[in-house]
């Protein structure tokens, strides 16, 4: 498949997340996700399986498709066929041929009189808790689905993860104050999507990375993430997304599977941010922005390079204890799609460490509204070359926190921080 249509695919992931999004019950929703998910996916079937609270069956919501059967109240025992198997390991399964393997349940084949010829399964994930599985039956066109196909469900199933948290907790917050419910479900679907497991000295041998992301009680779309490329090349993001609550959370989603989807083998930040970009700013019906920092470090050696899309400038700490200012550059993603960015290339030092943060550090304010400002940051970090990359943010956090005493936080504080270990 060629670029231009890997890039398309992801137009209309895009497009079914924000209509997924818009659902407010979870009726209303799987509907939404079966009738859009199918044509998108191009597959006979769809169905979508939620465990029984009491007895651990996979019971099947529903179905759509013009050749799909009505499967009715069919049940899946638990740990049985292909979607038992894809939630028991915690990952996506494709099976070309499915009555050549001892996975598949080929009781739901004899009661509803269907086919089975081929089939993609995906646990929905959040975090380490399992929501139930997505199963697409028979692709459509083609003898077997593709590897796209098996990225897409992948990207997809983590969409629809969060909408489902987002109805759980929905239907928990309904006697609460409209502006809470908002901010609590933005607040949830933010915080199950951060990776909280840091890679371990043997991932990453002279590389230490640590990251924290502290909500406000108003809650805006700030976003962390981590993670190889390839053995090696560690990716780190750190952005902002306008605006607040649920719209906001869900921005921050989408632009996250989209980083996720795009960053690859062999492209360079500045690349990445192009066609991040180009997707958002296509399908940014909500006229949201996200300024942004990703970058890419060799873990062995400690080059860097990230692309700048408008964020703060990072601060870097030398090993002996100074810290400065690097270059700002580059413009919002999700506003034009021709939007110019900024790229910037340095080599960590034995000792040194690069610090990645949110304006809502700098822009911290007091009961007398004022800033704590970029000065206040550097003056936090002076001197503590000799801190771990997690004490310096804690550091950094501190005396955000002194000096805000009892003012009430406008925004998240969120910072990402990257040392190079001395010897």
């Amino acid at each position: 498949m060629s670029t231009s249509t890997q890039e398309a695919d992801y137009g209309k992931l895009f497009r079914l997340a924000g209509e997924i999004g818009r659902e407010a019950n979870l009726e209303g929703l799987l509907l939404k996700i079966l009738e859009k998910s199918r044509p998108w996916i191009r597959a006979e079937a769809c169905s979508i399986f939620l465990p029984d609270a009491h007895t651990g069956e996979l019971v099947i919501h529903s179905a759509r498709g013009e050749s799909a059967p009505n499967l009715g109240k069919l049940r899946v025992p638990k740990g049985k066929g292909i979607v038992g198997s894809a939630i028991a390991d915690r990952k996506v399964i494709r099976v070309d041929r499915p009555e050549e393997d001892p996975r598949f349940y080929r009781e739901a084949d004899e009661k509803t009189g269907w086919k089975t010829k081929a089939l993609l399964a995906a646990p929905l994930l959040d975090g380490e808790e399992c929501l139930g599985a997505i199963e697409f039956l028979n692709p459509v066109g083609r003898t077997a689905f593709s590897d796209q196909d098996e990225h897409m469900v992948e990207y997809f199933a983590g969409l629809v993860a969060a909408a489902l948290v987002r109805i759980r907790a929905h239907g928990a917050a309904l006697e609460r104050a409209q502006v809470q419910r908002d901010l609590d479900l933005a607040r949830e679907l933010q915080g199950g999507l951060l990776p909280k497991i840091f890679p371990s000295r043997q991932e990453s041998p002279d590389i230490e990375i640590f990251a924290r992301l502290d909500p406000a009680k108003e809650v805006s779309g700030d976003l962390y993430d981590f993670f190889f490329v390839e053995p090696g090349k560690l990716c780190f993001v750190v952005g902002d997304v306008s605006g607040k609550g649920i719209a906001a959370g869900i921005f921050m989603a989408v632009t996250r599977t989209l980083i996720r989807a795009t960053t690859i083998p062999g492209r360079t930040p500045l690349e990445i941010l192009m066609r991040v970009n180009a997707q958002l700013a296509k399908e940014n019906q909500a006229n949201l922005f996200v300024t942004m920092i990703l970058g890419l470090v060799d873990t062995q050696n400690g080059n860097i390079v990230y692309g700048q899309g408008g964020h703060n400038p990072p601060v870097l700490l030398s090993a002996g204890g100074k810290p400065a200012f690097e270059p700002p550059g580059g413009m919002p993603l999700g506003v034009f799609e021709d939007a110019k960015f900024g790229e910037r290339k340095l080599q960590l030092k034995p000792g040194e460490t690069l610090l990645v943060y949110t304006d809502g550090v700098t822009e911290a304010m007091n009961e007398a509204r004022d800033l704590f400002g970029e000065d206040r940051l550097l003056e936090a970090v002076s001197q503590g070359a000799s801190l771990s990359a997690e004490k310096l943010a804690e550091r950094v956090v501190e005396r955000v926190e002194d000096f805000v005493r009892e003012a009430e936080r406008s925004d998240d504080i969120t910072l990402l921080a990257i040392k190079r270990l001395a010897g």
